[in-house]
């Protein structure tokens, strides 16, 4: 497995979780089929990019308890927000993709990653 020099980020909220047929077009903000297939994405639909240093893993865990906080999971009663941190924070401490995706307790699909680059046979798209 690579390490991440950096990690781009992405989200996208909806009313459901999209169609295969939707995800499958790299133009859409929907999340792809494949964790990699973030990165085909043209570069408008990265959020963020975070450094894989402790300033930078520090920025990327906190855009992601921005996302679980501002988009409260659904079953966050029985897999709490600090729960799932600490997987963010173990993930990115090893230079890992950190993926999700969840239905929050106002019904709307919501998905936020944090996608290390650049990947094995792929340089940064957005010239990192």
């Amino acid at each position: 497995m690579n390490v991440a020099e950096h990690w781009h980020a992405f989200e996208y909220v909806g009313h459901e979780r999209p169609a295969d047929s939707l995800r499958v077009d790299p133009t859409n903000p929907t999340p792809p089929l494949e964790i990699g297939h973030w990165l085909r994405k043209p570069a408008r639909h990265v959020a963020e990019t975070f450094t894989n240093d402790d300033a930078g893993r520090k920025e990327a865990s906190e855009w992601m308890r921005q996302g679980g906080e501002e988009h409260a999971p659904a079953d966050g009663d029985s897999f709490p927000l600090d729960a799932r941190m600490t997987y963010v924070n173990d993930d990115l401490q090893r230079g890992a993709d950190v993926i999700w995706g969840y239905y929050t307790k106002k019904q709307r699909y919501h998905s936020r990653a944090l996608v290390a680059c650049p990947r094995e046979g792929i340089s940064c798209p957005y010239g990192r």
